[in-house]
This record gives structure tokens, sequence and C-alpha cells, in this order.
């Protein structure tokens, strides 16, 4: 009783589910199916009683139904099956026969994750008519012609002296019946799908009346009886057709996304990128990605000449004046510069012409970021200089460095402006003549 409860609120809860439908195939579609059948051992009650085993026959099917396309379908089935159920209690001159027909409203649900293979399962209501045919009398002990009479366990009654009795019932009755349902689908084409499944259903109790007649005076009386635990099992396989035109799968939808915010099935398909400008702007006025880039400075001579290295200035008059500068300039936010092994170096060049008195390094930033930030970033410049100039052999007794933060811009901006000719570290050397040069 608890296994027929949970059968049919399995069939309760998949009659109950919603069937919304979406972009999958979707439309009617006829169902015919045959196979091996079979009715559950049941029990004769009342008037009729005893236990009987239900021979296999042959199973049929026939399905109406609307597939919604969200994978719920809901379809009408009629199935039939008619079985010899044998002798009641395996006792002589007993036999029975059963057929059912039903008519059931299936919901099922179809799994089709798995390719042109597409298992389901399902749960039905609806009802189902049983016709009886029955007889069950009493039987001779033996097989001579002076055997007496057994009285037949199966069909019980009033009995006096030699009575004898047969009980018949020729009936049919309509009862409420449900069912579950586990198939398989396999694709043939679009519209016509293979369709295998195991059938369980349900009656429960079908209730009969027949007659009690006796063989001795001829009297007949009406007897009752009931089919206790009525149902059947049942594998089948046909063919399932839906009508009408497959949907068209859904359109490819863009996955890649470009550097625009584009969206685009492959990345070869995004737009170009656009190439970056030049951001650095050189002592010349040109502009260039980095500060290395930029062209050499030339080298302003003592005597007011402009060369491109000191070497090639006018040697006597290296040494005129007092004092010789040079600039170093940085990266935005850098601390040190690809510039400033080369300016050192022209620095010391002047060495062979004029003695190195004391040499002065002082480091600038431009108004970008806070004066605390700027203040150390500047400093950091001018140790970048001063450690090149250590690294030369210069005597660091000689050599001052300070930082001045963004308080000396060469070019005057307002706060927060990125400006190149600001992000330097000025090299001050005190020149001294040198015996033999004049």
């Amino acid at each position: 009783m608890k296994q027929k409860l949970l059968f049919a609120a399995a069939a309760a809860a998949l009659m109950a589910a919603p069937s919304l439908a979406t972009a999958q195939d979707s439309g009617w579609y006829l169902r015919g199916n045959a196979g091996y059948g079979v009715h559950t051992d049941t029990e004769f009650t009342g008037d009729i009683v005893g236990e009987n085993e239900s021979e296999g026959n042959v199973a049929y099917s026939l399905g109406l139904g609307y597939e919604f396309g969200n994978n719920w379908r809901m379809e009408l089935d009629g199935t039939g099956l008619w079985t010899d159920l044998g002798k009641i209690d395996s006792l002589p001159q007993s036999a029975a026969k059963l057929r059912t027909n039903s008519l059931m409203l299936n919901a099922i649900y179809d799994f089709n994750d798995f390719g042109r293979w597409e298992p389901y399962v399902g749960a039905g209501i609806g009802f189902a008519k049983s016709e009886l045919s029955a007889v069950a009398s009493d039987f001779p002990s033996g097989s001579d012609a002076g055997a007496t009479l057994v009285a037949s366990s199966a069909c019980p009654g009033a009995r006096n002296g030699s009575d004898s009795f047969v009980c018949s019932v020729d009936d049919s009755d309509v009862n409420f019946a449900w069912q579950v349902i586990a198939g398989l689908g396999y694709a043939v084409t679009d519209n016509l799908t293979w369709d295998t499944n195991y059938k369980y259903q349900d009656i429960s109790v079908a209730s009969f009346e027949g007659t009690r007649t006796n063989n001795i005076s001829g009297a007949s009386t009406r007897l009752a009886v009931d089919l206790e635990d009525a149902g059947s099992h049942a594998i089948m396989t046909g063919f399932r057709y839906r009508f009408g035109g497959s949907t068209p799968p859904p359109a490819p939808t863009p996955s890649v996304s470009c550097w625009d915010g584009s969206m685009v099935f492959n990345a070869n398909q995004c737009p170009p990128e656009p190439q970056p400008e030049p951001e650095v702007e050189c002592w010349d006025g040109s502009m260039a990605f980095s500060a290395a880039e930029c062209p050499a400075q030339p080298v302003v001579c003592s005597d007011g000449s402009t060369a491109p290295t000191i070497e090639q200035c006018p040697v006597m008059n290296v040494c005129e004046e007092e004092y010789r500068q040079e600039i170093i300039y940085y990266e935005f936010d850098k601390g040190q510069s690809a510039e400033t092994r080369n300016t050192i170096n022209r620095i010391l060049d002047v060495g062979q012409y004029c003695s190195v008195q004391n040499i002065r390094v002082v480091g600038h930033t431009d108004t970008s970021g806070s004066q605390a930030y700027n203040l150390g970033l500047s400093q950091r410049r001018a140790k970048d200089a001063r450690d090149e100039l250590g690294r030369q052999g210069v005597d660091a007794g000689i050599v001052t460095s300070e930082g001045k933060g963004e308080s000396e811009p060469f070019v005057e901006t307002g706060d927060g402006v990125k400006e190149q000719l600001n992000r330097r570290t000025e090299v001050l050397v005190t020149l001294g003549t040198i015996a033999g040069v004049n």
C-alpha cells in the first residue's frame, strides 16, 4: 500500500508541473507502441476466493500528445492488455481471464542532454475498464465414473447433502487508475522518434457480479466478487511522430569582448586598437615615447659656441668660465634616468683640461603629486647623479647634493601639471685652470 501511495504522489507532482513553452521544438504528435505485458498477481475476495498468477501477452498503446518545447509534453494515452490468469488457487475446473483497457492523461518530462538519445519519465491518471471472465466449480475426486465431488474452495456457499455448485463471472467494471512511465527515445529524424518504454499501471480494486448455480437443482443466485491488487506491467516499443517543421536553432551571440567594449565572435574581428602617441617633449621641442629617444643635446662651449661633444669645443677656451652646468632629465615619477651616465661622462671629460674644484647636484620635480612626495623624489634624482659620480671615481668630498622638490620649476606651471623640463637634476661644476692650459 505504501508503494502505491508513493507512485500516486509522484504522478500528482508531475501532473502539477508547469509547462511554459520555450524556443525548443513543439507541436502535436502521434505515438504507437506494442510489446509484452502481464497483469499483477491478484486475489479474488467475496463470493469467489483465491489467488492467481497472470501469464504474459501482447500489450499495445496509442497516444496523441503535444510537446511544449521546454522538455515537457502531455498526451492522451490508450493502453490495452488481455491475459490468462490461469486457475484460481490452482484448483481443477477453475479458470480466469482479464482484459484491461485504459484511457490516461500523461505528463512526461524529456531529458534532452544526450544528443539523439532522449530518456524520459512520466506519470498519468485516468480510468481503466476491467473485463473479467472467471469460473470455479466442484470437481470429482478422481477419474473413475463413481468418483465423488469435491467442494471447490474457490466457490464457497451453503451446501446440503450432495449439492454441487459452479460460480461464474462475466462482467466489467470501470475504475480510477494511475500509472508511472520510464522510457527512452531515439531521434531517427527531426520529427520521427523511436520510442521504447516501461509502464506500471494500477487499478487497485475492481468489483464484478456473477451467478452461483446449483448443479443439482438448477437454482441460481447472484454473487459479488472483488479483484484486489489489480494492475499491470508492460514493456513496449514503437514510434512517435511530431507534426510540423523543426524550430531553427538560436542565432549565435558574440562572446569576445574587444578593447573598445564591442562584442564579436572572435578576436580577429575586433577593430584595430589606436596606436599610442608620444608623450615626452624633448629639449628641442620634438616628441618621443621616452626621454632616451630624444636627440642628444649639443654642448655649449665656454666661448658660447655649441658642439656635439665637449671634445669638439675650442680647447684653449674651456677653462675661461668658472662654472659648468649639465642637466639630466627624467621620465615621469622616475628616480633614475638613462641620460645620467652620458651626462656625467661629459662633465668629467672637462677634467682633462680643467681642475674640478667641487660639484653641486640639485634634484627637481614637476608639480604633479604632493609636495612631500616630490621632495623625496627630487632627493632620489640627486642621489642618482651623485652615485654615478662616485662610480666614475669622483672624490665624494667635493660633491654635495640636495632635493628641491617642486619649489624651483624651470617652467612655471599650475599645481598638478606634468612638465618634462621640470623633471631634472642640475649638476653644477666649479672649474679651475690646469697648468699649461690657458
